[in-house]
């Protein structure tokens, strides 16, 4: 399976999410922390990674242990906060996501700050770049993580397609932002901007807005095997190893859904960090998982994706959140060509560098 030169994204390595720093950490909780991990830590340092302003710690203990550390904090968004009582909730309820991720050890709060621990899991592979191996072993655990959902997640987690939450990823399913939401002028001239031509790009959305809009309202009635979602699988979200699977982490955003969701949002940011092209992953996901996915219900999904970063990709940036807008802006050309080869048309021009 080859792979490719992708959009691949330059970050600057000096825009980085503010986080602080273990010292800010309230003593009565960095003593209920050490409670929980049954002996006093001996080192802490900032976790660097994702594209959260959130709490991240890496803490070593007195008998030479690794834990994980994640939580809020004053000052910490609305949005952020609730995604974590959200996660919290997942991993006290579903022990079984151990299976698939670093195991949840217990939380503890004192005034604004809540912070959860997790087993430590070394990144000993960098990816991307994505390897033939990396690709199969990330779609494999995907596949996995789908067939193997516990009977009661289904009385436990919440149904997306119920969800009223615009800020989520539960948006993706009620037709109502997406493509919709570039009736609006200011949205239409944000995207038109991302690429080369922003006079072509704009013909080119004039032309097949309309139908972008009609598929993605077919979005809450996307068919084949439901299972819970993880809605976030980016590479960021995968612990690789030294070879096969990697452990999945953060889980804000899980429901019971359709599967193909999953995987419709994770391969534009594979396509666009230089791996496989999304409808060759997907043929590789369906062998793997032994479910082939009707061609109008991938066209539906890929439209929903698409829609959801091209309104946001953009935008200008949000505070505290230097690389969003980047890593949207990965997600969604990829995803264009692909909702281009789903409908038959032409693809959109090609986009500025970014």
């Amino acid at each position: 399976m080859p792979v490719r030169a992708g959009f691949m994204v330059r970050v600057e390595r000096d825009a980085r999410e503010p986080k602080p720093a273990w010292s800010e950490v309230p003593e009565e909780l960095r003593d209920a922390l050490a409670r929980l991990a049954g002996a006093p830590f001996v080192d802490a340092a900032i976790a660097w990674g994702g594209y959260g302003p959130s709490a991240t710690f890496t803490l070593t203990t007195a008998d030479n242990r690794k834990l994980f550390c994640k939580g809020t904090h004053p000052g910490f968004t609305e949005m952020g906060t609730k995604a974590f009582f959200t996660e919290l909730s997942n991993y006290e309820s579903l022990p079984e996501l151990a299976e698939f991720g670093p195991g949840f050890r217990g939380a503890a709060n004192h005034e604004d700050w809540h912070l959860l621990i997790l087993d430590y899991v070394e990144r000993t592979r960098e990816v991307p770049p994505w390897t033939a191996d990396a690709v199969g072993g990330a779609l494999a655990m995907l596949a996995r993580f789908h067939a193997r959902t516990p009977a009661r997640a289904f009385e436990i987690l919440p149904v997306v397609e119920k969800q009223a939450d615009t800020m989520s990823f539960a948006s993706l399913y009620g037709g109502q932002s997406g493509w919709r939401s570039l009736d609006d002028p200011l949205l239409r001239a944000q995207f038109s901007a991302l690429f080369d031509e922003p006079d072509a790009a704009m013909r080119w959305l004039n032309a097949h807005r309309g139908d972008f809009v009609a598929l993605e309202a077919a979005a809450s009635h996307i068919g084949g095997p439901r299972s819970w979602v993880h809605h976030d699988v980016r590479s960021d979200n995968l612990l690789f190893g030294d070879s096969g699977e990697p452990l999945l982490v953060d889980y804000p955003f899980l429901a019971i859904g359709p599967a193909l969701m999953d995987v419709v949002c994770f391969l534009p940011s594979l396509a666009g960090e230089g791996g496989p092209p999304p409808d060759e992953a997907l043929g590789l996901y369906e062998r793997m998982s032994g479910h082939r996915f009707d061609a109008h219900d991938v066209a539906i999904t890929v439209a929903a994706v698409a829609g959801f970063f091209a309104q946001r990709a953009g935008q200008p940036e949000l505070p505290g959140l230097p690389r969003l807008r980047r890593v949207q802006k990965l997600q969604l050309f990829p995803s264009l060509e692909w909702l281009s080869r789903s409908v038959a048309i032409e693809p959109p021009p090609a986009p500025k560098p970014f």
